[in-house]
């Protein structure tokens, strides 16, 4: 009575373990679509593809969820991977496919056979045959008999067989059937008044993902119900390698005890993410379906080979900028104006990034305590200059920053440097500390905060100390700047700023900058 539940177990789980995997357009990315067939499904260049429209909807009589497919046409896949394929469609089939749609090989390579020793079945023998599995209504009756016996006395057992035989005679169970009702006639009869306990089902539940992924490619987790009560939800939990805490993406429940989640596309990170799926029992209770929290299952993710669509976007950069200074009260005598115009690229290797540029600096100084003096005319500083300027990235998050400049003042040819250390992203939120020497003009010392928090308007406070423009008393300037994505390789920025030497003697500044990047 034993081999009944394991033959069952078997009976149920051999369509998913015969029926070819179901595959699905899992990206569209200008006139290339992706999808989930590789070498590992025998796909190959120039094999043609179907892609089918999936449709699900509930009948309004019955109340059963009806899906159906249809055929939206053929595509031929251009690149095989392991496990993706980048695939061709004409035009009108493109505009009308969708992430979701399921694509099936039109002359599927038969998988190679093993050696068969004399006397073994043929394929046209039945054992070849029964390799298929039931259909998904005989699963779903085996399903409904197996969860019903459970809770009865042995007779009772064996009508319900004998119904289940009567519908289904043809089983590939039905001799094992047999002996169990066999079984079940000569066991003793249990008195009347004594109650079968109704047996708790231990539900049989397979998960199903990868355990390796490249960046950009969507990641799905599956889970199959193949005995016991069906879950009434399934999550998936998600973390990135080394994270403290997870996230949580609830699976949808498709037909036959089957649930499916994608993770979002900022789970595809390298070098890998962690997971742990749970799923909620009828009764409301949690059970584990695969890993813990404490030792959760681990997908490996990897950047493509030649995948120059990553490494080289957004590596140059064009900047101008122009800024007017007053710590005077628009007076002219302690005041300077910056113009500067830089290239940028970036390596992204140890040396993140090289820039060189050139700037321009004109200024009018006069001591403090002469600057109420209007007979006392103020000194003319300027600096034309070139630069060069390295970064280097110590940590995803921490920079260094070295500025060398050398150009003509008034005394002749002078040099200077800046010194730079930023904490956090170049291009998100990130704090950037710098300290400069700037020729014959001064010294400058800033703290920069800059964020991204609004899309397309990114912002910065900054507090700078200095004595420019004539390298004599200190003062303060307070800058706020706002930028603006007017297109993807265009920028334009603004900026206001209030500085002072003392409480007497202040004044505003302004600048606007543009930048190009692609």
């Amino acid at each position: 009575m034993m081999k009944l539940p394991f033959l069952l177990l078997l009976l149920l789980s051999a369509p998913a373990l015969a029926a070819p995997r179901a595959a699905y357009v899992l990206r569209i990315e200008g006139a290339d679509a992706f999808v989930d067939l590789g070498r590992a499904d025998t796909a190959q260049p120039g094999e043609r593809l179907r892609v089918y429209r999936v449709i699900e909807a509930r009948h309004p009589a019955t109340g059963k969820v009806l899906r159906d497919r249809f055929l939206l046409g053929e595509v031929t896949v251009l690149e095989a991977g392991e496990t993706l394929s980048r695939i061709s469609a004409p035009d009108e089939l493109l505009a009308r496919m969708e992430v979701g749609d399921e694509v099936e090989q039109v002359n599927p390579q038969a998988p190679r056979e093993r050696p068969t020793s004399p006397g073994a079945a043929t394929p046209a023998q039945p054992s070849a045959i029964a390799s298929a599995g039931p259909s998904d209504a005989e699963r779903a009756a085996l399903r409904t008999a197996w969860n019903t016996v459970l809770k009865l006395p042995p007779a009772e057992r064996a009508k319900v067989w004998e119904g289940f035989l009567a519908n289904w005679p043809q089983s590939d169970l039905a001799g094992p059937i047999r002996t169990e009702i066999s079984l079940l006639r000569e066991a003793p009869v249990a008195s009347s008044t004594t109650k079968v306990p109704a047996s708790p089902v231990a539900p049989v539940l397979k998960v199903s993902a990868p355990t390796s992924a490249l960046t950009d490619e969507l990641i799905t987790v599956s889970l199959s119900s193949l005995a016991g009560a069906t879950p009434r939800a399934v999550m998936v939990h998600w973390r990135e390698r080394g994270s403290p805490t997870y996230r949580t993406v609830h699976m949808s429940a498709e037909p036959h005890g089957h649930f499916r989640a994608t993770l979002p596309k900022e789970a595809v990170v390298e070098p890998g993410i962690e997971y742990y799926v749970e799923a909620v029992e009828p009764a409301g209770a949690t059970l584990a379906a695969a890993g813990l929290p404490s030792r959760p299952q681990h997908i490996t993710i990897r950047r493509p080979p030649r995948d120059e669509r990553i490494e080289y976007r957004n590596r140059s950069r064009v900047r101008v900028s122009n800024e007017y200074v007053d710590f005077n009260r628009f007076k002219g005598n302690d005041v300077y104006n910056l113009f500067e115009a830089d290239f940028l690229y970036r390596v992204y290797t140890t040396v993140h990034a090289v820039r060189v540029g050139f700037g321009n600096y004109r200024g009018t100084g006069t001591p403090r305590d002469q600057l109420d003096d209007p007979t006392i005319p103020g000194q003319e500083v300027g600096y034309t200059y070139g630069f060069s300027e390295l970064e280097l990235r110590l940590h995803p998050s921490l920079a260094l920053l070295l500025k060398g400049t050398a150009g003509v003042t008034s005394d002749g040819l002078r040099g200077g440097f800046d010194v730079g250390l930023r904490i956090g992203s170049e291009t998100g939120t990130s704090l950037l500390i710098r300290g400069a020497n700037i020729a014959d003009i001064g010294q400058r010392g800033s703290l920069a905060l800059s964020w991204d928090a609004v899309k397309n308007w990114p912002m910065s406070a900054e507090v700078v100390v200095t004595n420019e423009p004539i390298g004599e008393d200190l003062g303060v300037r307070l800058i706020y700047t706002v930028g603006r994505s007017i297109t993807p390789w265009l920028d334009v920025a603004g900026r206001v700023s209030y500085q002072l030497r003392d409480i007497n003697h202040s004044g505003l500044g302004f600048g606007l900058g543009t930048t190009f990047h692609w």
